[in-house]
């Protein structure tokens, strides 16, 4: 940091981000040097052939290319790892070192063109392996230039102008809003266009372009006033997930039960209690549903799990030719209902016990399908998860909306589920779907909603829709969306929504006031470090290849050394992230003074690992809490936080609690938060 400056223009990287592409450029080089250099050794008496002495010039010239790039880049590694993340003074001279190399790299292009037609151009009677080296090194050259040019497209920033710069500086320094407020617009349509871009395939309604808009200026607004590159944010999270692990370490006296059995756990100060969860929120039943949730998912899931046998199982339950033999139980599934048979491969269910199936999608518009289920004499609506663009454009659309729940007043959700819920209660009441499916069934039958991600999140608010004409409902809502419902909503679904989170996973957790205070947070680990970014990221990659949960105690590790003296340069440079942290501060306090906490739903059951998996193939054990809505304020840097949301985690997660006929305690209300 900060974004490097290039032809009067601001690049997506900063001086310190040359150290690996250096190292790696370095190291294809020097390769490359040896492979001539033997060559040339071995067949130095094989060129006295027709245009012989055309492959040796094309040769030497190859070779003295690459040692002048072998020393500018070695000469760029060693000014890119000098200083720290932010103190880029003895990385001044890096532009010049680009500028360097472009000058270089454009007698490189003259020379591949040539090269070409000296390669391909003639019939060589010279030694085979002679005229093959030289046609691969053509090759290989003009794939390199192919990856130059697409890094220079990933570095390029459409916002990076010295217009657009300059509107920045005054803000973080303190000089108005008025130059923001352009750049801000800019900075707005360049993420427009690019989530149209990735959306291109999704029909574009009035719905979907207010979408894009907001979502937009939602990521536009989050990051217009930092000048920090994409590497400088991987590093904060790096260090942040550090600082966690300190904080986890200072509270490893709390005692953690893993039974009712085991020992007690503690009560923080305000010793409020989590309710006590319903007789049917039970490991068991939590199991059992989730089959559904799964299979909402349909072929590609069950691909996923099985994929070498997974065309093979699915086959017996195939219908072929379902375009001519129509079922008007089933809508919108391919020509031989792959997404059916795969409902019926992971639920368990029999054909005659699916009364509905869509898998119609649009924003807004998501698919679900209901079965009965007769073991436990249950109608059951299972809601797909996030698997298309514009499940994901739902998703990201986080504006509020109010909830109507008759005597419970500041009831808000996320407003594009929501309106998914409403979708899914219209189709069942306009086709008597579930006044069908429990005509099947034996008198007393309950009706269970359920569902994995975005469909988590939608069964959740259904069942509110729902909940006046179907008081005896339940729902199961896996890994739900974090910004789902406000407190006295969530309050509300104590008695009939149960949530299942497991490990670190990060969707529970992601909201706006979530993102804000992790913004906070990086920006105060950059801050506070003085490690060169090098360090920082070969540090975090460790972690992540090799699982391993770093310790407090592990000097090695330890990258937020606050005591560490300053030079003198920086103690008087300009102090712009100090100034970016303290609007990122008031930022984030803004958020919470105008935007309503929205959490998961209900009653939110907490499934995390006491026992890590290792490399040798011992399996992660796990145990489970009660806890409240509050211990998933915050986001928890980890490297499994993102395949802790996967089904097949929280699938293995129950499982094992099972096997092991586990039985949750009840916690107080703020415990365990390093845990959840």
């Amino acid at each position: 940091m900060p974004g490097l400056v290039l032809f009067n223009r601001r690049w997506t990287v900063s001086s310190d981000d040359f150290v690996f592409s250096s190292a790696g450029e370095a190291v294809l080089r020097i390769a490359w040097l040896l492979t001539l250099i033997i060559i040339l050794s071995i067949h130095h008496d094989d060129f006295e052939c027709s245009y012989g002495h055309t492959l040796r010039f094309f040769y030497i010239g190859t070779l003295v290319l690459n040692v002048l790039g072998l020393i500018s880049s070695l000469i760029l590694l060693y000014i890119s790892m000098q200083g720290s993340i932010k103190n880029a003074y003895p990385r001044r001279h890096v532009c010049k070192c680009l500028y360097a190399k472009l000058l270089l790299f454009l007698p490189e292009f003259v020379w591949v063109c040539l090269s070409t037609f000296w390669a391909f151009g003639h019939s060589y009677i010279c030694d085979y392996s002679v005229v093959v080296t030289a046609r691969a090194a053509v090759i290989f050259s003009w794939l390199v230039c192919g990856l130059v040019m697409f890094s220079v497209l990933m570095a390029f920033d459409p916002v990076g102008s010295a217009k657009s710069r300059s509107a920045v500086t005054c803000r973080v320094s303190g000089q108005g809003d008025e130059s923001l407020s352009v750049s801000n617009v800019s900075a707005s349509k360049v993420w427009e266009n690019r989530c149209r871009c990735m959306c291109c395939c999704i029909s574009f309604s009035q719905d979907t372009r207010e979408a894009f808009s907001d979502v937009a200026k939602l990521v536009a607004d989050f990051f217009h006033d930092l000048d920090l590159v994409p590497s400088d944010i991987v590093a904060g999270l790096v260090l942040v997930q550090q600082d966690q692990v300190e904080q986890d370490d200072q509270l490893n006296t709390v005692t953690v039960g893993s039974s009712s059995n085991g020992p007690s756990l503690p009560v923080f100060n305000n010793g409020a209690a989590v309710p006590q969860p319903k007789s049917w929120m039970t490991i068991d039943n939590m199991n059992h549903f989730f089959r559904y949730a799964m299979g909402s998912y349909g072929w590609p899931f069950f691909m996923y799990q099985h994929l070498t046998t997974g065309l093979c199982r699915l086959s017996t339950k195939f219908r072929c030719c379902a375009c001519i033999r129509k079922s008007n139980s089933v809508l919108r599934d391919n020509i031989c209902q792959c997404n059916t048979a795969a409902i019926k491969k992971l639920s368990g269910i029999a054909e005659e016990d699916i009364v509905y199936v869509t898998f119609h999608n649009k924003f807004k518009q998501i698919p679900f399908y209901v079965v009965l289920d007769r073991e436990k004499n249950a109608v059951v609506v299972s809601i797909r998860g996030t698997l298309s663009l514009q499940d994901a454009l739902t998703d990201i659309w986080a504006v509020g909306a109010p909830l109507d729940i008759p005597g419970v007043e500041e009831s808000f959700c996320h407003s594009a589920m929501l309106d998914c819920a409403k979708y899914i209660e219209s189709e069942l009441k306009s086709l008597k779907l579930l006044d069908t499916a429990f005509s099947y069934l034996q008198q007393g039958a309950s009706l269970v909603v359920t569902g994995h991600s975005l469909g988590a999140g939608v069964a959740a608010l259904l069942a509110v829709l729902l909940r006046q004409e179907y008081p005896n409902l339940m729902c199961f809502s896996y890994s739900p969306p974090g910004g789902l419902m406000s407190p006295k909503a969530s309050k509300y679904a104590l008695d009939f929504v149960c949530s299942v989170v497991v490990g670190k996973d990060l969707v529970p957790r992601l909201g706006m006031s979530t993102l804000a205070d992790l913004k906070v947070k990086i920006l105060k680990a950059l801050n506070e470090c003085h490690y060169p970014k090098y360090r920082i990221l070969a540090t975090g990659c460790s972690r992540l290849v090799c699982g391993k949960r770093s310790s407090s105690k592990d000097r090695s590790s330890q990258l937020l050394i606050r005591d560490k003296p300053l030079t003198r340069y920086m103690e008087e440079r300009p102090t712009v992230l100090q100034e970016a942290l303290r609007m990122a501060e008031n930022q984030a306090s803004e958020v919470m003074k105008t935007n309503w906490p929205l959490h998961p739903a209900g009653q939110i059951l907490h499934i995390f690992e006491v026992e890590e998996s290792s490399i040798c193939g011992q399996e992660a054990q796990y145990a489970a809490v009660w806890c409240d809505p509050q211990v998933f304020n915050k986001i928890v840097i980890s490297h499994k936080m993102v395949s802790d949301h996967i089904p097949n985690a929280v699938a293995a997660a129950l499982e094992q609690l099972v096997e092991k006929k586990y039985v949750p305690q009840q916690q107080q209300t703020a415990q365990l938060t390093h845990h959840c």
